[in-house]
């Protein structure tokens, strides 16, 4: 009977531990119906795993996972999950996908693992996705991509992959793989080659490589051929040259092969041209868009045709239902100029304009943007809560403008922001709290401006992964209320700098020395004192930088630039500054020190002629209780009267006592 009972408790123990809870009649899950589809919100539940969950299994549904803890998905974690048609994986610490993860969604189209701290992508991460056709993966810390891991997807068309740390594609990666929209900004990118890889994506319609550091060299070449040819409705990111130093900054467009590649000589040029030539009927022939995307922008061009801006051209953006508008080089001088007005546009290019203020006004009705190109204007003035309505907004590009300072209030409403490019302004005033309007915020981009300093807390609240501070007035950086908020940080370019290799970078030093090469991109090489110029400071001792702190026996005092900190605003660092105490401050100090040694004094006198007098106080008493006893025991009414047992008498002879004894 015992065993019976055993038996029962064991197989009642493994029921409950295979049971699957329905998340949305259990509601665990909050299950709606938009549009006749079925979205399974499962937003911030704290799910560490899925293996005990399953989903309405008579219907298709949308499933959202962001905001949980799946920081690893193991094989058949979606087993339960068979009938859904998009998945959403944003937010999640997720850093490892084990191969089979993903084994029974062969009906999902849509995958976001976005924003997560996923490092590479093996062979078969994307086992089971048979059908996929859109793939999110931006905003990670990824860095190796296996050559075969696209090579079974074979209806993937978007693949977005910007803010990365991809430094290289792998050959043949996208063979096999229809590729039309590809996303490649914000990575480690010098050179992108066409056998291999360029060849390998006739169909393209819309390629962003904006924000990598193009080494334009003969290498480049190719890419720019392949550029040229891409047929005129393609969307096509701008390749900005960061090497070699003569062509920096310059756009590939508008840089020649023979700048790219100068050392070829005439007979070289000559012979490579005919070579191209014959090149480019291939690439064009290659790189003309499918019929299906063709047939797209043409429906787009007399749906749309009423809400698009005159001198403007506009297209359907397919895979996002919205319109990207391209006003670049028109030159425009206001928003409000922009008739009739693209309210449906998703992505807003105007740069190259003539713009010079933006108003409160002007983005009032654009509230579906996801895209704002203002770069290459005349700006100097934007408005207080100008975005506040851009709430979906998630890049912005203000480059090449003439921005002095940064306030909070200049960016409110931008809470869903992920990119900003201030880069080539004037900026010289940053105010604290500037960036706290956009918590979501992953890449900054602030060089080539004329800040000298950066206030304490100013990244306080905000994620950033990549900041780029090169080719501006640093003489050093704060760690204290500065550095020390960047916990998130895969790069920072700080290139380009006035470096003071004295005290003060010290702090600096020993923080960037807590990182790998891998996050800090750039040599640092100190602009003063004389004898370290143009030397990397990384590589130099502290007690070079700084005799002071090593120097215990004849501290010499501090330069003039240890004061700078203070000077900017920031928090200095107290450990580096000497004893110095004004005259004010000093003679009262004194004085009160004397007062005080004397009150000690007088005290201590106080208290030994107090001690004196109580000695004295018990002798006499001692002495008198002493003549008191002896009067007592000479008392005849002291002692019983009779005899004892033994029969004598106690008797106590007082004569032989005196009292003065």
């Amino acid at each position: 009977m015992l065993l019976w009972i055993v038996l029962l408790k064991a197989a009642l123990c493994v029921a409950i531990g295979n049971v699957t809870r329905d998340i949305c009649k259990e509601q665990i899950c909050s299950c709606n119906e938009i549009e006749g589809d079925l979205h399974i919100d499962c937003e911030k539940r704290s799910f560490s795993n899925l293996h005990h969950l399953t989903a309405p299994s008579s219907q298709f549904y949308h499933l959202l996972l962001h905001g949980n803890s799946l920081t690893r998905l193991f094989p058949n974690e979606f087993a339960n999950f068979y009938n859904a048609v998009s998945l959403h994986l944003e937010n999640n610490g997720l850093h490892d996908i084990v191969p089979g993860a993903f084994l029974g969604l062969q009906l999902v189209k849509r995958l976001h693992i976005n924003n997560n701290k996923i490092r590479s992508f093996r062979k078969s991460t994307f086992l089971g996705l048979d059908d996929l056709e859109y793939l999110q993966a931006d905003f990670n810390l990824l860095r190796d991509i296996d050559p075969a891991v696209f090579r079974d997807l074979n209806k993937l068309e978007v693949l977005i992959l910007n803010d990365n740390l991809i430094s290289a594609l792998p050959i043949n990666v996208f063979q096999h793989v229809p590729i039309t929209h590809l996303d490649l900004r914000g990575n480690r990118i010098k050179t992108l080659p066409y056998e291999g890889i360029l060849e390998q994506i006739p169909g393209i319609a819309e390629i962003l490589l904006e924000d990598n550091p193009w080494d334009c060299n003969c290498d480049l070449v190719s890419l720019k051929e392949w550029l040229e040819n891409i047929p005129q409705n393609a969307l096509i990111g701008r390749v900005i040259c960061e090497a070699p130093t003569r062509l920096q900054g310059r756009d590939l467009n508008d840089t020649s092969e023979l700048d790219l590649c100068p050392s070829k000589n005439g007979i070289d040029s000559r012979s490579g041209h005919k070579g191209r030539s014959k090149s480019r009927e291939n690439w064009q022939l290659k790189t003309r868009p499918t019929a299906r995307i063709s047939t797209v922008y043409v429906k787009t061009d007399r749906v749309y045709n009423a809400s698009c801006p005159l001198s403007c051209s506009c297209k359907l953006l397919a895979s996002q239902h919205g319109l990207s508008v391209n006003c670049e080089g028109k030159k425009i001088q206001s928003l409000a100029n922009l008739k009739p007005k693209p309210l449906n546009a998703l992505e807003l290019n105007l740069r190259n304009n003539s713009i010079h203020t933006i108003k409160k006004n002007h983005f009032h009705d654009y509230r579906n943007l996801t895209v704002l190109h203002l770069g290459g204007n005349n700006i100097k003035l934007i408005e207080n809560s100008t975005f506040q309505n851009l709430t979906e907004l998630r890049w912005l590009y203000m480059d090449k403008n003439y921005l002095d300072s940064l306030i909070p209030e200049m960016f409110i409403g931008l809470q869903n922001l992920e990119f900003l490019s201030l880069e080539y302004n004037n900026i010289q005033l940053i105010l604290a709290g500037t960036f706290n309007p956009m918590p979501n915020i992953r890449v900054l981009l602030l060089n080539n401006n004329l800040l000298k300093s950066l206030p304490v807390d100013v990244f306080l609240g905000v994620s950033l992964s990549k900041i780029s501070l090169h080719n501006n007035y640093f003489a050093f950086l704060p760690v204290t209320g500065v550095l020390d908020q960047l916990m998130s940080i895969t790069q920072i370019d700080l290139h380009g700098n006035p470096w003071d290799c004295s005290c003060n970078i010290v702090p600096f030093k020993q923080w960037i020395e807590r990182f790998g090469s891998g996050v800090i991109v750039s040599s640092l090489q100190c602009e003063s004192p004389e004898e370290f110029w143009e030397n990397d400071f990384r590589h130099l001792r502290n007690d070079l930088l700084c005799p002071q702190l090593y120097d215990k026996i004849f501290p010499t005092p501090l330069s003039k630039n240890s004061t700078f900190t203070a000077d900017t605003g920031s928090r200095s660092n107290s450990y580096l500054e000497t004893s110095r105490v004004s005259i004010s401050v000093l003679v009262p100090g004194l004085l009160l020190v004397f007062v005080t040694s004397a009150f000690t004094v007088v005290g201590m006198l106080v208290f030994i002629l107090r001690n004196r007098k109580r000695s004295k106080r018990r002798e006499a008493n001692s002495s008198a209780s002493e003549i008191n006893s002896l009067q007592t025991i000479c008392d005849s009414s002291y002692w019983p009267r009779g005899i004892y047992h033994d029969g004598s008498h106690r008797v106590y002879d007082c004569g032989t006592h005196s009292l003065s004894d």
